[in-house]
């Protein structure tokens, strides 16, 4: 049976989420669709205080075996130093994941650029939300000469063409699948960039974990390449 990797859960306060966040319902999803390992992060890591998220983070992750601790930090409050990556490492988070939209801030924006060199030297790969055309464009010409394998989080099918085009440009990119509910999506993904540059992502609880499985199983795909986005590249880009 594949071990199923998702690197894309949330828990926590949500406003306007219609169901339940709690830390306790993620491994019960998790036991339901068969998922060895699921990439969490508190949602007051978010919308809040990403120190206190941090820490209900790692500590939620402690208790609950199965789950990899995804760190994150507000651009806005972050002040230089590569203090907070190095003590994400000792920690044993696994990711680092950015909202700039979410949080309001550009991606163009000196404390972010400055993150992503500390992340480049430390190796810790990091997540970033790009709901919207031209993000993906503008986050690879950032990372032009940094050494940091990026994952993007909530592409859609409208965004297809552009994934594509900066995954052929650059190795270190990789898409995860929460966003691509449109039918042929992740086959048209697969078909242009390759298996090995797509991650399976839910956004459970918010978004439902079972549809995201299922979206991954009747896209036509391989039955190996359907085992490298549904665990074996997550393992081996976090080393899970």
């Amino acid at each position: 049976m594949d071990q199923l990797v998702d690197v894309n859960t949330l828990f926590g306060p949500l406003p306007g989420a219609s169901t339940d966040l709690s830390m306790d319902e993620l491994p019960k999803l998790m036991a339901r669709h068969s998922i060895s390992v699921c990439c969490a992060m508190s949602t007051v890591g978010m919308l809040l205080d990403h120190t206190k998220g941090n820490a209900a983070t790692i500590a939620a992750c402690r208790d609950y075996p199965g789950l990899a601790p995804v760190a994150t930090v507000n651009p806005i409050r972050y002040f230089g130093g590569d203090g907070p990556v190095e003590q994400f490492i000792e920690e044993g988070f696994k990711l680092m994941r950015f909202f700039p939209e979410a949080q309001g801030w550009p991606l163009r924006f000196a404390p972010f650029d400055s993150l992503l060199h500390s992340l480049s030297a430390r190796h810790l790969p990091l997540m970033v939300d790009v709901h919207t055309p031209g993000m993906i464009t503008e986050i690879s010409e950032m990372m032009r000469g940094v050494d940091c394998r990026v994952i993007l989080a909530g592409v859609s099918d409208r965004q297809a063409a552009e994934a594509i085009a900066v995954l052929r440009a650059h190795r270190g990119f990789y898409v995860e699948t929460s966003g691509l509910a449109a039918a042929g999506a992740i086959k048209l993904l697969v078909a242009g960039a390759g298996a090995d540059r797509v991650l399976f992502g839910s956004a459970a609880p918010a978004q439902p974990l079972g549809s995201a499985v299922a979206a991954v199983r009747h896209s036509g795909l391989s039955e190996a390449d359907q085992a490298l986005v549904l665990g074996d590249n997550a393992r081996a880009i976090l080393n899970l």
